[in-house]
């Protein structure tokens, strides 16, 4: 499927997933601590050593560019930040020094210090959010598509809907083959959804059956109709926001070329009845701007944006800048007020978090 650029960067990051970040002196960047292991190698143990520290600074990289991506990043994007910071971790490092190295079983560990050009990464990668492919919308597309009592794995119904969308403001992600449970009890199939950084999730259910053909006629033709259901529910607060529906034939001297017909016509009606409603939701949340003071590091950053994941209003967000320990992030979020918005987050984390500020434009919060 079209993954999120955090799936790109999920193995880098397990490997510095003890690494921190600290402020450096002010319009530098940010000091990092990062690890990583590449294989011992006894016979050119100064290239392994070298292998060792640039996997270690790619890891510092990684790790802040980890901080600015926003779950609708789509991996064309991925591939953007891949060419222009990730393979190029040498011009994002303004200075770095090994603090421990040594043999570890089969592997050489690296850990060190680097101070990464952090608002250098931040401007190229809001820069290709602002770029017309990366406004994008990810939904999950997910089906079950049966011919009579026959379960078909030809996916057509997930290719009429992406013919459907393919103009929509929509990633439309490849999802899973459903069953009937997931049908009528779609929560585990949302809950995925959302872990797999989708703002919707299509659940589409199509059945075609042969047309019995009238008594005394024949053809050459066979004849098959289609029932089609497709429903969009948002991942993050399980709401049905969009339904077609559609009953359409296909006729071919091909049985199954007839059934796929039929499928891929009554499928393409219906999921073009869900553009409208969607985009609709989509345009439903507000926009707040919300700058929290004395992050300090990045697993302190990281947490906060945990607890932004974790509350079902928020849709999405994104961090905007993050420099001197201040974080500014704008969130989009199913909810009227500046005030509501802190509320609801002091609620539920009121250990984490003090007011500084509310006003209509703005929300600031201090990290305790």
């Amino acid at each position: 499927m079209k993954k999120s650029i955090l799936c790109l960067l999920a193995a880098a990051v397990i490997c510095s997933a003890c690494g921190g970040l600290r402020v450096g002196p002010k319009g530098e960047g940010e000091y990092v601590y990062a690890e990583s292991l590449v294989p011992y190698d006894e016979n050119n143990l100064k290239q392994m050593k070298k292998d060792g520290e640039l996997a270690a600074q790619r890891a510092a990289v990684e790790q802040v560019a980890g901080v600015f991506i926003s779950s609708a990043t789509t991996v064309d994007q991925a591939q953007l930040v891949e060419d222009k910071i990730t393979s190029k971790t040498a011009g994002f490092i303004r200075r770095s020094h090994v603090q421990k190295a040594y043999r570890k079983g089969d592997q050489w560990y690296t850990r060190l210090k680097a101070m990464v050009l952090v608002k250098d990464i931040g401007d190229i990668i809001k820069q290709s959010e602002s770029d017309a492919f990366a406004k994008k919308t990810t939904i999950l597309v997910t089906s079950r598509e049966m011919n009579g009592e026959d379960i078909s794995l030809r996916q057509d119904c997930k290719q009429a809907i992406y013919r459907a969308l393919k103009n929509q403001p929509f990633a439309l992600v490849n999802g899973d083959n459903l069953s009937q449970n997931n049908i009528e009890e779609p929560t585990s199939v949302i809950d995925k959804a959302r872990t797999e950084g989708a703002r919707f999730v299509i659940v589409a259910d199509v059945e075609t059956n042969p047309l019995i053909a009238l008594a005394g006629t024949t053809s050459p033709f066979k004849t098959y109709r289609a029932r089609a259901n497709i429903r969009t529910y948002s991942t993050n607060n399980y709401a049905l926001v969009a339904e077609g529906a559609q009953q359409l034939s296909g006729l071919d001297p091909l049985p199954d070329i007839a059934a796929q017909k039929s499928i891929s016509a009554a499928c393409e009606a219906a999921a073009k009845q869900l553009a409208e409603p969607v985009n609709a939701a989509i345009n439903s949340a507000k926009t707040f701007n919300l700058t929290v003071k004395d992050v300090n590091t990045i697993e302190r950053l990281k947490q906060i944006q945990t607890i932004f994941k974790d509350l079902r209003e928020i849709e999405d967000f994104n961090l905007v800048r993050y420099a001197n320990s201040s974080a500014q992030f704008e969130i989009s979020a199913n909810i009227a007020t500046p005030e509501e918005l802190a509320a609801k987050i002091i609620r539920k984390y009121n250990v984490n978090f003090t007011v500084v500020t509310i006003t209509p434009s703005a929300i600031v919060l201090s990290f305790n």
